[in-house]
Parts: structure tokens; sequence; C-alpha cells
């Protein structure tokens, strides 16, 4: 499993967040936010944060918001580009939170 979140190419919206700041932006900002399980993986990339585990979707951009936190350096705020594979994968997998974007 690769841990390498370079990997993704992210834009990195905040280097330095709290994971309750990262998962209120989330929240904020998504038209869809997920919580997803334990090692999950995007792209291959195995997600390293607190549990639960949030990612978003920016449908319009086709992009998937989440925190990472990276070892050594603490918890960034990111996203990536999205496919419609993607998408379905973190549908399938993940619970759907009903209160994402009213915040």
């Amino acid at each position: 499993m690769n841990r390498c979140v370079n990997k993704l190419c992210p834009d990195i919206i905040d280097p330095e967040i709290k994971a309750e700041d990262a998962v209120e932006y989330i929240f904020k900002k998504s038209s869809e936010v997920y919580e997803m399980p334990e090692h999950y993986t995007i792209k291959g990339v195995n997600i390293l944060g607190e549990a639960p585990l949030y990612v978003g979707f920016l449908k319009k951009k086709k992009e998937i918001l989440f925190y990472f936190k990276k070892p050594c350096f603490g918890t960034m705020l990111l996203k990536t580009k999205g496919s419609d594979e993607e998408f379905e994968k973190i549908r399938e997998q993940g619970k759907l939170v009903p209160e994402a974007g009213k915040k």
C-alpha cells in the first residue's frame, strides 16, 4: 500500500491545520461528505488521518477534498482531481454524512 500523498499531485489548501478545522472546512465547502473506513485509499494512496476520516466532493470542479496526517510534518488539507470512478468508489465504501454543505 502506497502512503506517499505526493503521488496524488494534490493542491495544498492549508499545509498546517488541526484535524478538526480540516473537517469543518470539508463540511462547509463540499457538496457531499463521506465518512471513510480506516486505511481508505484514494487512487491507490493510503489516506492517513485521525478517525473518523472525512472526504468531500467538489463536484463542479471534479475534485476530492480531504485531510492527510503526514508523519513528522502534521495535518494538511488537500484536494486532488477526481474521476467518476473514484467518486463512485467513495460512495460505495463510505458512509454519507447528510449534514454536509449546511454548516
